[in-house]
């Protein structure tokens, strides 16, 4: 009787050990629904939003906060310690220090807790969340649970129709119409008669639209993370309980098994379609309908992306032992769909991988053999017999075969292969306060979401125009900085205005900083953008223009932006080329600032890397030497690079630029003086290296003055992928490293004169002063 009971308790225990309490939240994710200890973090309009590339960023925190362990571990604990599913808030209202008035009371929490269960390993360690700030990991728990928010809103009106505004393609999907609609509520309503069907609640407080979370926009669709994690979890953790593989269970026939069991009915709706508050920056993703909610649109995408993951991590883990999680998620759902480690393989081609990954004989099979292990939990509220499974399973492959083919015509297809354009820049944004705050926080979060912001790329800063204050973090490489950091507060507390010399003198200190420290060979651009609303004067003009000349000669890697009133001539002081000048307008209109935004990304993609030697100093005054920068381009990548003649002008004899392929793979390479994105069809110099090297004497490049010499322009771009990239400045495993090198170069100005900002400040309020008194 003793070891009975001594075997009862361990199954016990090992049943809840997983993390998951019955219907409280548990306690590490607690404050995640405490507006106490984080001020509005249960209203999505506080937290960062539901984006692709904030995803990744917080997983890859995640992963760095913890390099010994496996993903295999890694996978598991965060279903097991961030992810809770069918959380929703009670009608109670409850002092804070007691307690948070939510539960996970939602049907949701049923199919999860079955997962984490019956269908995975326990984890053994705990997750150490490193720079992943708690504003961070709870916004990454609402980006990855599932539930369904249906509570009736005081806006609802507003909320439902501008949905439907700033998602208009979705309802060129095929979707029932009023009568069928009509006819689902009917039926639910006769199958409730019976005693079969799941139970009603009173419409009267169910919201129009509801909200769907732990969902994330992509171009491919809203996928639910919850469900893409769940596959690659179950492919890192493959067991078969009940002959159900694990893989199926917590991904496709999951969801299928959910909505059949909870509807229970001879006829099942699948699908929801929803659409996004905003798709600059999108917070609330509102469903369509609010009836038989169980297998969304949303869900559907992220459980078929979820099993192709699992069904092929073997084949990608044996040619490649270090994939990371994020890795997985950024290439799968790369928007220039870059795929896993196949061009195929990707987001936008999901409803042609069906066919290629699984079959309907497959299907049924496991939607058979996981129904009597999902129905112990009751889903339904009602006591379904083992008779009636197989009837179900044939409904809901049925359904299932009938909507795939409609929601795949709805989703947007993939554009074929192109040429991946990454940006690598140091980024520093001035903006004028005197704009509406909610239009330049759009604009520059299109921008900055299309720029690479990531610890592999580019880094960006954020400044009031009229203090120069820093707004975010110097030099961040994280997102969700802006996010948390440029709010509406902030933007209030700066004083509306433009200081134009000031922001010209930070520049120029901050590049001859950035020149005087030894070990910087560049690699990056670097771009000032100006989001001005206030005109030049006489003045600032006439500084402007003899300060641009400084710049060119002495600072050349610097180039300016702008986004302003008036017209593209108007800031023909700042700017090279009145081309780099964008009108902004002040608006709310996302179709406008997206427009205005790729008018930005486009002029950034357009200004080179920069390759710069670190012995010159902002005095120019190092003696010759050799240097060398290394680099990472994925294939059909690109990479385009600018060395200026500060650098190769002078020098000593025999001055060599050697471009190298490390033995990852194969590049193309391009060189030119006069074309700033050199490629085989402009003349340009090419060569195709795999473990070799080109090699061009650039000795007599420079035959009269600095000034009168043109740049050396390099572009490189990726061939095939051969060796699997460990290192940890790789973004993906398939990166094919390089070197740039310049042997015996010198180092040289393009003036003699070298005048501080100060100096001309001082000149210019002299001449002021002296015009008041002649005046």
């Amino acid at each position: 009787m003793a070891i009975k009971l001594f075997l009862v308790l361990v199954s016990v225990i090992l049943h809840l050990s997983n993390g998951q309490t019955g219907n409280i939240i548990r306690d590490e994710l607690v404050t995640c629904f405490n507006n106490s200890a984080l001020p509005g973090i249960t209203t999505a309009d506080r937290r960062p939003p539901s984006d692709l590339n904030l995803l990744v960023e917080f997983i890859r925190k995640i992963e760095d906060a913890n390099p010994t362990m496996t993903q295999r571990e890694l996978s598991l604990l965060i279903l097991q310690e961030i992810r809770q599913d069918g959380i929703q808030r009670t009608e109670r209202t409850l002092d804070e220090r007691f307690g948070v008035p939510y539960s996970s009371s939602r049907v949701e929490r049923l199919k999860f807790n079955s997962l984490l269960r019956q269908f995975l390993p326990n984890g053994e360690r705990k997750l150490d969340f490193g720079d992943l700030s708690d504003y961070e990991r709870c916004s990454l728990h609402y980006m990855i649970s599932n539930t369904i928010d249906d509570i009736r809103r005081d806006n609802e009106a507003t909320d439902c129709s501008r949905s439907a505004r700033y998602t208009a393609r979705i309802f060129n999907r095929w979707r029932r119409d009023d009568t069928e609609e009509q006819n689902v509520q009917e039926d639910l309503e006769e199958t409730e008669s019976l005693g079969l069907g799941v139970s009603v609640r009173s419409t009267q407080n169910v919201s129009s639209c509801p909200i769907e979370l732990g969902v994330v926009y992509s171009p491919s669709g809203t996928f639910k993370v919850g469900n893409f994690l769940s596959g690659i979890t179950a492919g890192l953790n493959q067991q078969n309980v009940e002959n159900v593989d694990n893989r199926y269970a917590a991904t496709i026939t999951g969801e299928l098994c959910e909505a059949l069991l909870y509807q229970a009915a001879s006829a099942v709706s699948l699908g929801a379609a929803g659409g996004w508050n905003s798709t600059l920056n999108p917070k609330y993703f509102f469903l369509q309908s609010n009836v038989l909610l169980q297998s969304t649109d949303a869900e559907l995408r992220g459980a078929l992306d979820g099993l192709y993951i699992a069904l092929q991590l073997d084949t990608l883990l044996s040619r490649n032992s270090d994939f990371r999680i994020s890795q997985l998620i950024d290439m799968y759902y790369s928007p220039y769909e870059k795929g896993v480690l196949d061009s195929s393989f990707k987001a936008c081609n999901r409803y042609s991988l069906y066919s290629n990954m699984t079959n309907t004989e497959t299907m049924t099979t496991q939607l058979f053999n996981y129904m009597p292990v999902l129905n112990r939990h009751a889903i339904s509220g009602s006591s379904l017999t083992s008779g009636v499974f197989q009837e179900l399973t044939n409904v809901g492959i049925q359904a299932f075969n009938t909507y795939l083919p409609h929601m795949a015509s709805s989703d947007l297809a993939c554009l074929g292969e192109s040429t991946i354009e990454r940006v690598a820049t140091d980024f520093l944004i001035y903006f004028d306060s005197g704009w509406n705050y909610n239009t330049v926080q759009l604009v520059l979060s299109y921008i900055l979401d299309n720029i690479d912001v990531n610890k592999f790329q580019s880094r960006y800063t954020v400044y009031g125009g009229s203090s120069l204050n820093n707004i975010t973090s110097q030099g961040t490489r994280y997102l969700a900085d802006f996010y948390i950091q440029f709010n509406q507060t902030t933007y209030n507390n700066e004083t509306a205005g433009f200081n134009y010399v000031g922001i010209f003198e930070a520049v120029e200190n901050y590049g001859r900083n950035k020149l005087n420290n030894n070990s910087y060979a560049g690699g990056e651009s670097t771009i000032v953008l100006l989001v001005t609303r206030t005109s030049l004067t006489d003045d600032q003009r006439t500084f402007l223009t003899q300060r641009r000349e400084i710049f060119n000669n002495q600072l050349p890697d610097i180039e300016f932006l702008v986004l302003g009133v008036g017209s593209e001539s108007d800031y023909s002081a700042i700017v090279t080329n009145t081309n780099r000048v964008a009108i902004l307008q002040d608006t709310t209109s996302e179709d406008t600032l997206r427009s205005i935004g790729q008018q930005v990304v486009n002029n950034i993609k357009q200004i080179p890397r920069a390759i710069i030697n670190p012995g010159c100093t902002s005095q120019y005054t190092g003696s010759s030497s050799t240097f060398f920068v290394t680099d990472y381009v994925e294939p059909l990548g690109v990479n385009y690079y600018r060395i200026s003649p500060n650098y190769f002008a002078t020098g000593g004899e025999n001055r060599n630029l050697r471009i190298r392929e490390k033995g990852y793979g194969t590049i193309n390479v391009c060189l030119s003086r006069d074309t700033s994105r050199p490629d085989n069809s402009s003349g340009s110099d090419c060569s195709s290296l795999q473990n070799s090297e080109k090699v061009v004497d650039i000795t007599n490049y420079c035959s009269d003055s600095v000034n009168s010499c043109q740049p050396i322009y390099i572009s490189v771009i990726g061939g095939n992928s051969s060796v699997q990239c460990k290192s940890t400045l790789c973004r993906f495993p398939d990166d094919i490293q390089y070197q740039i090198t310049l042997e015996n170069a010198g180092c040289a100005t393009g003036s003699s004169v070298m005048v501080t900002v100060s100096t001309i400040t001082v000149f210019i309020m002299f001449l002021q002063i002296a015009l008041f008194v002649l005046l």
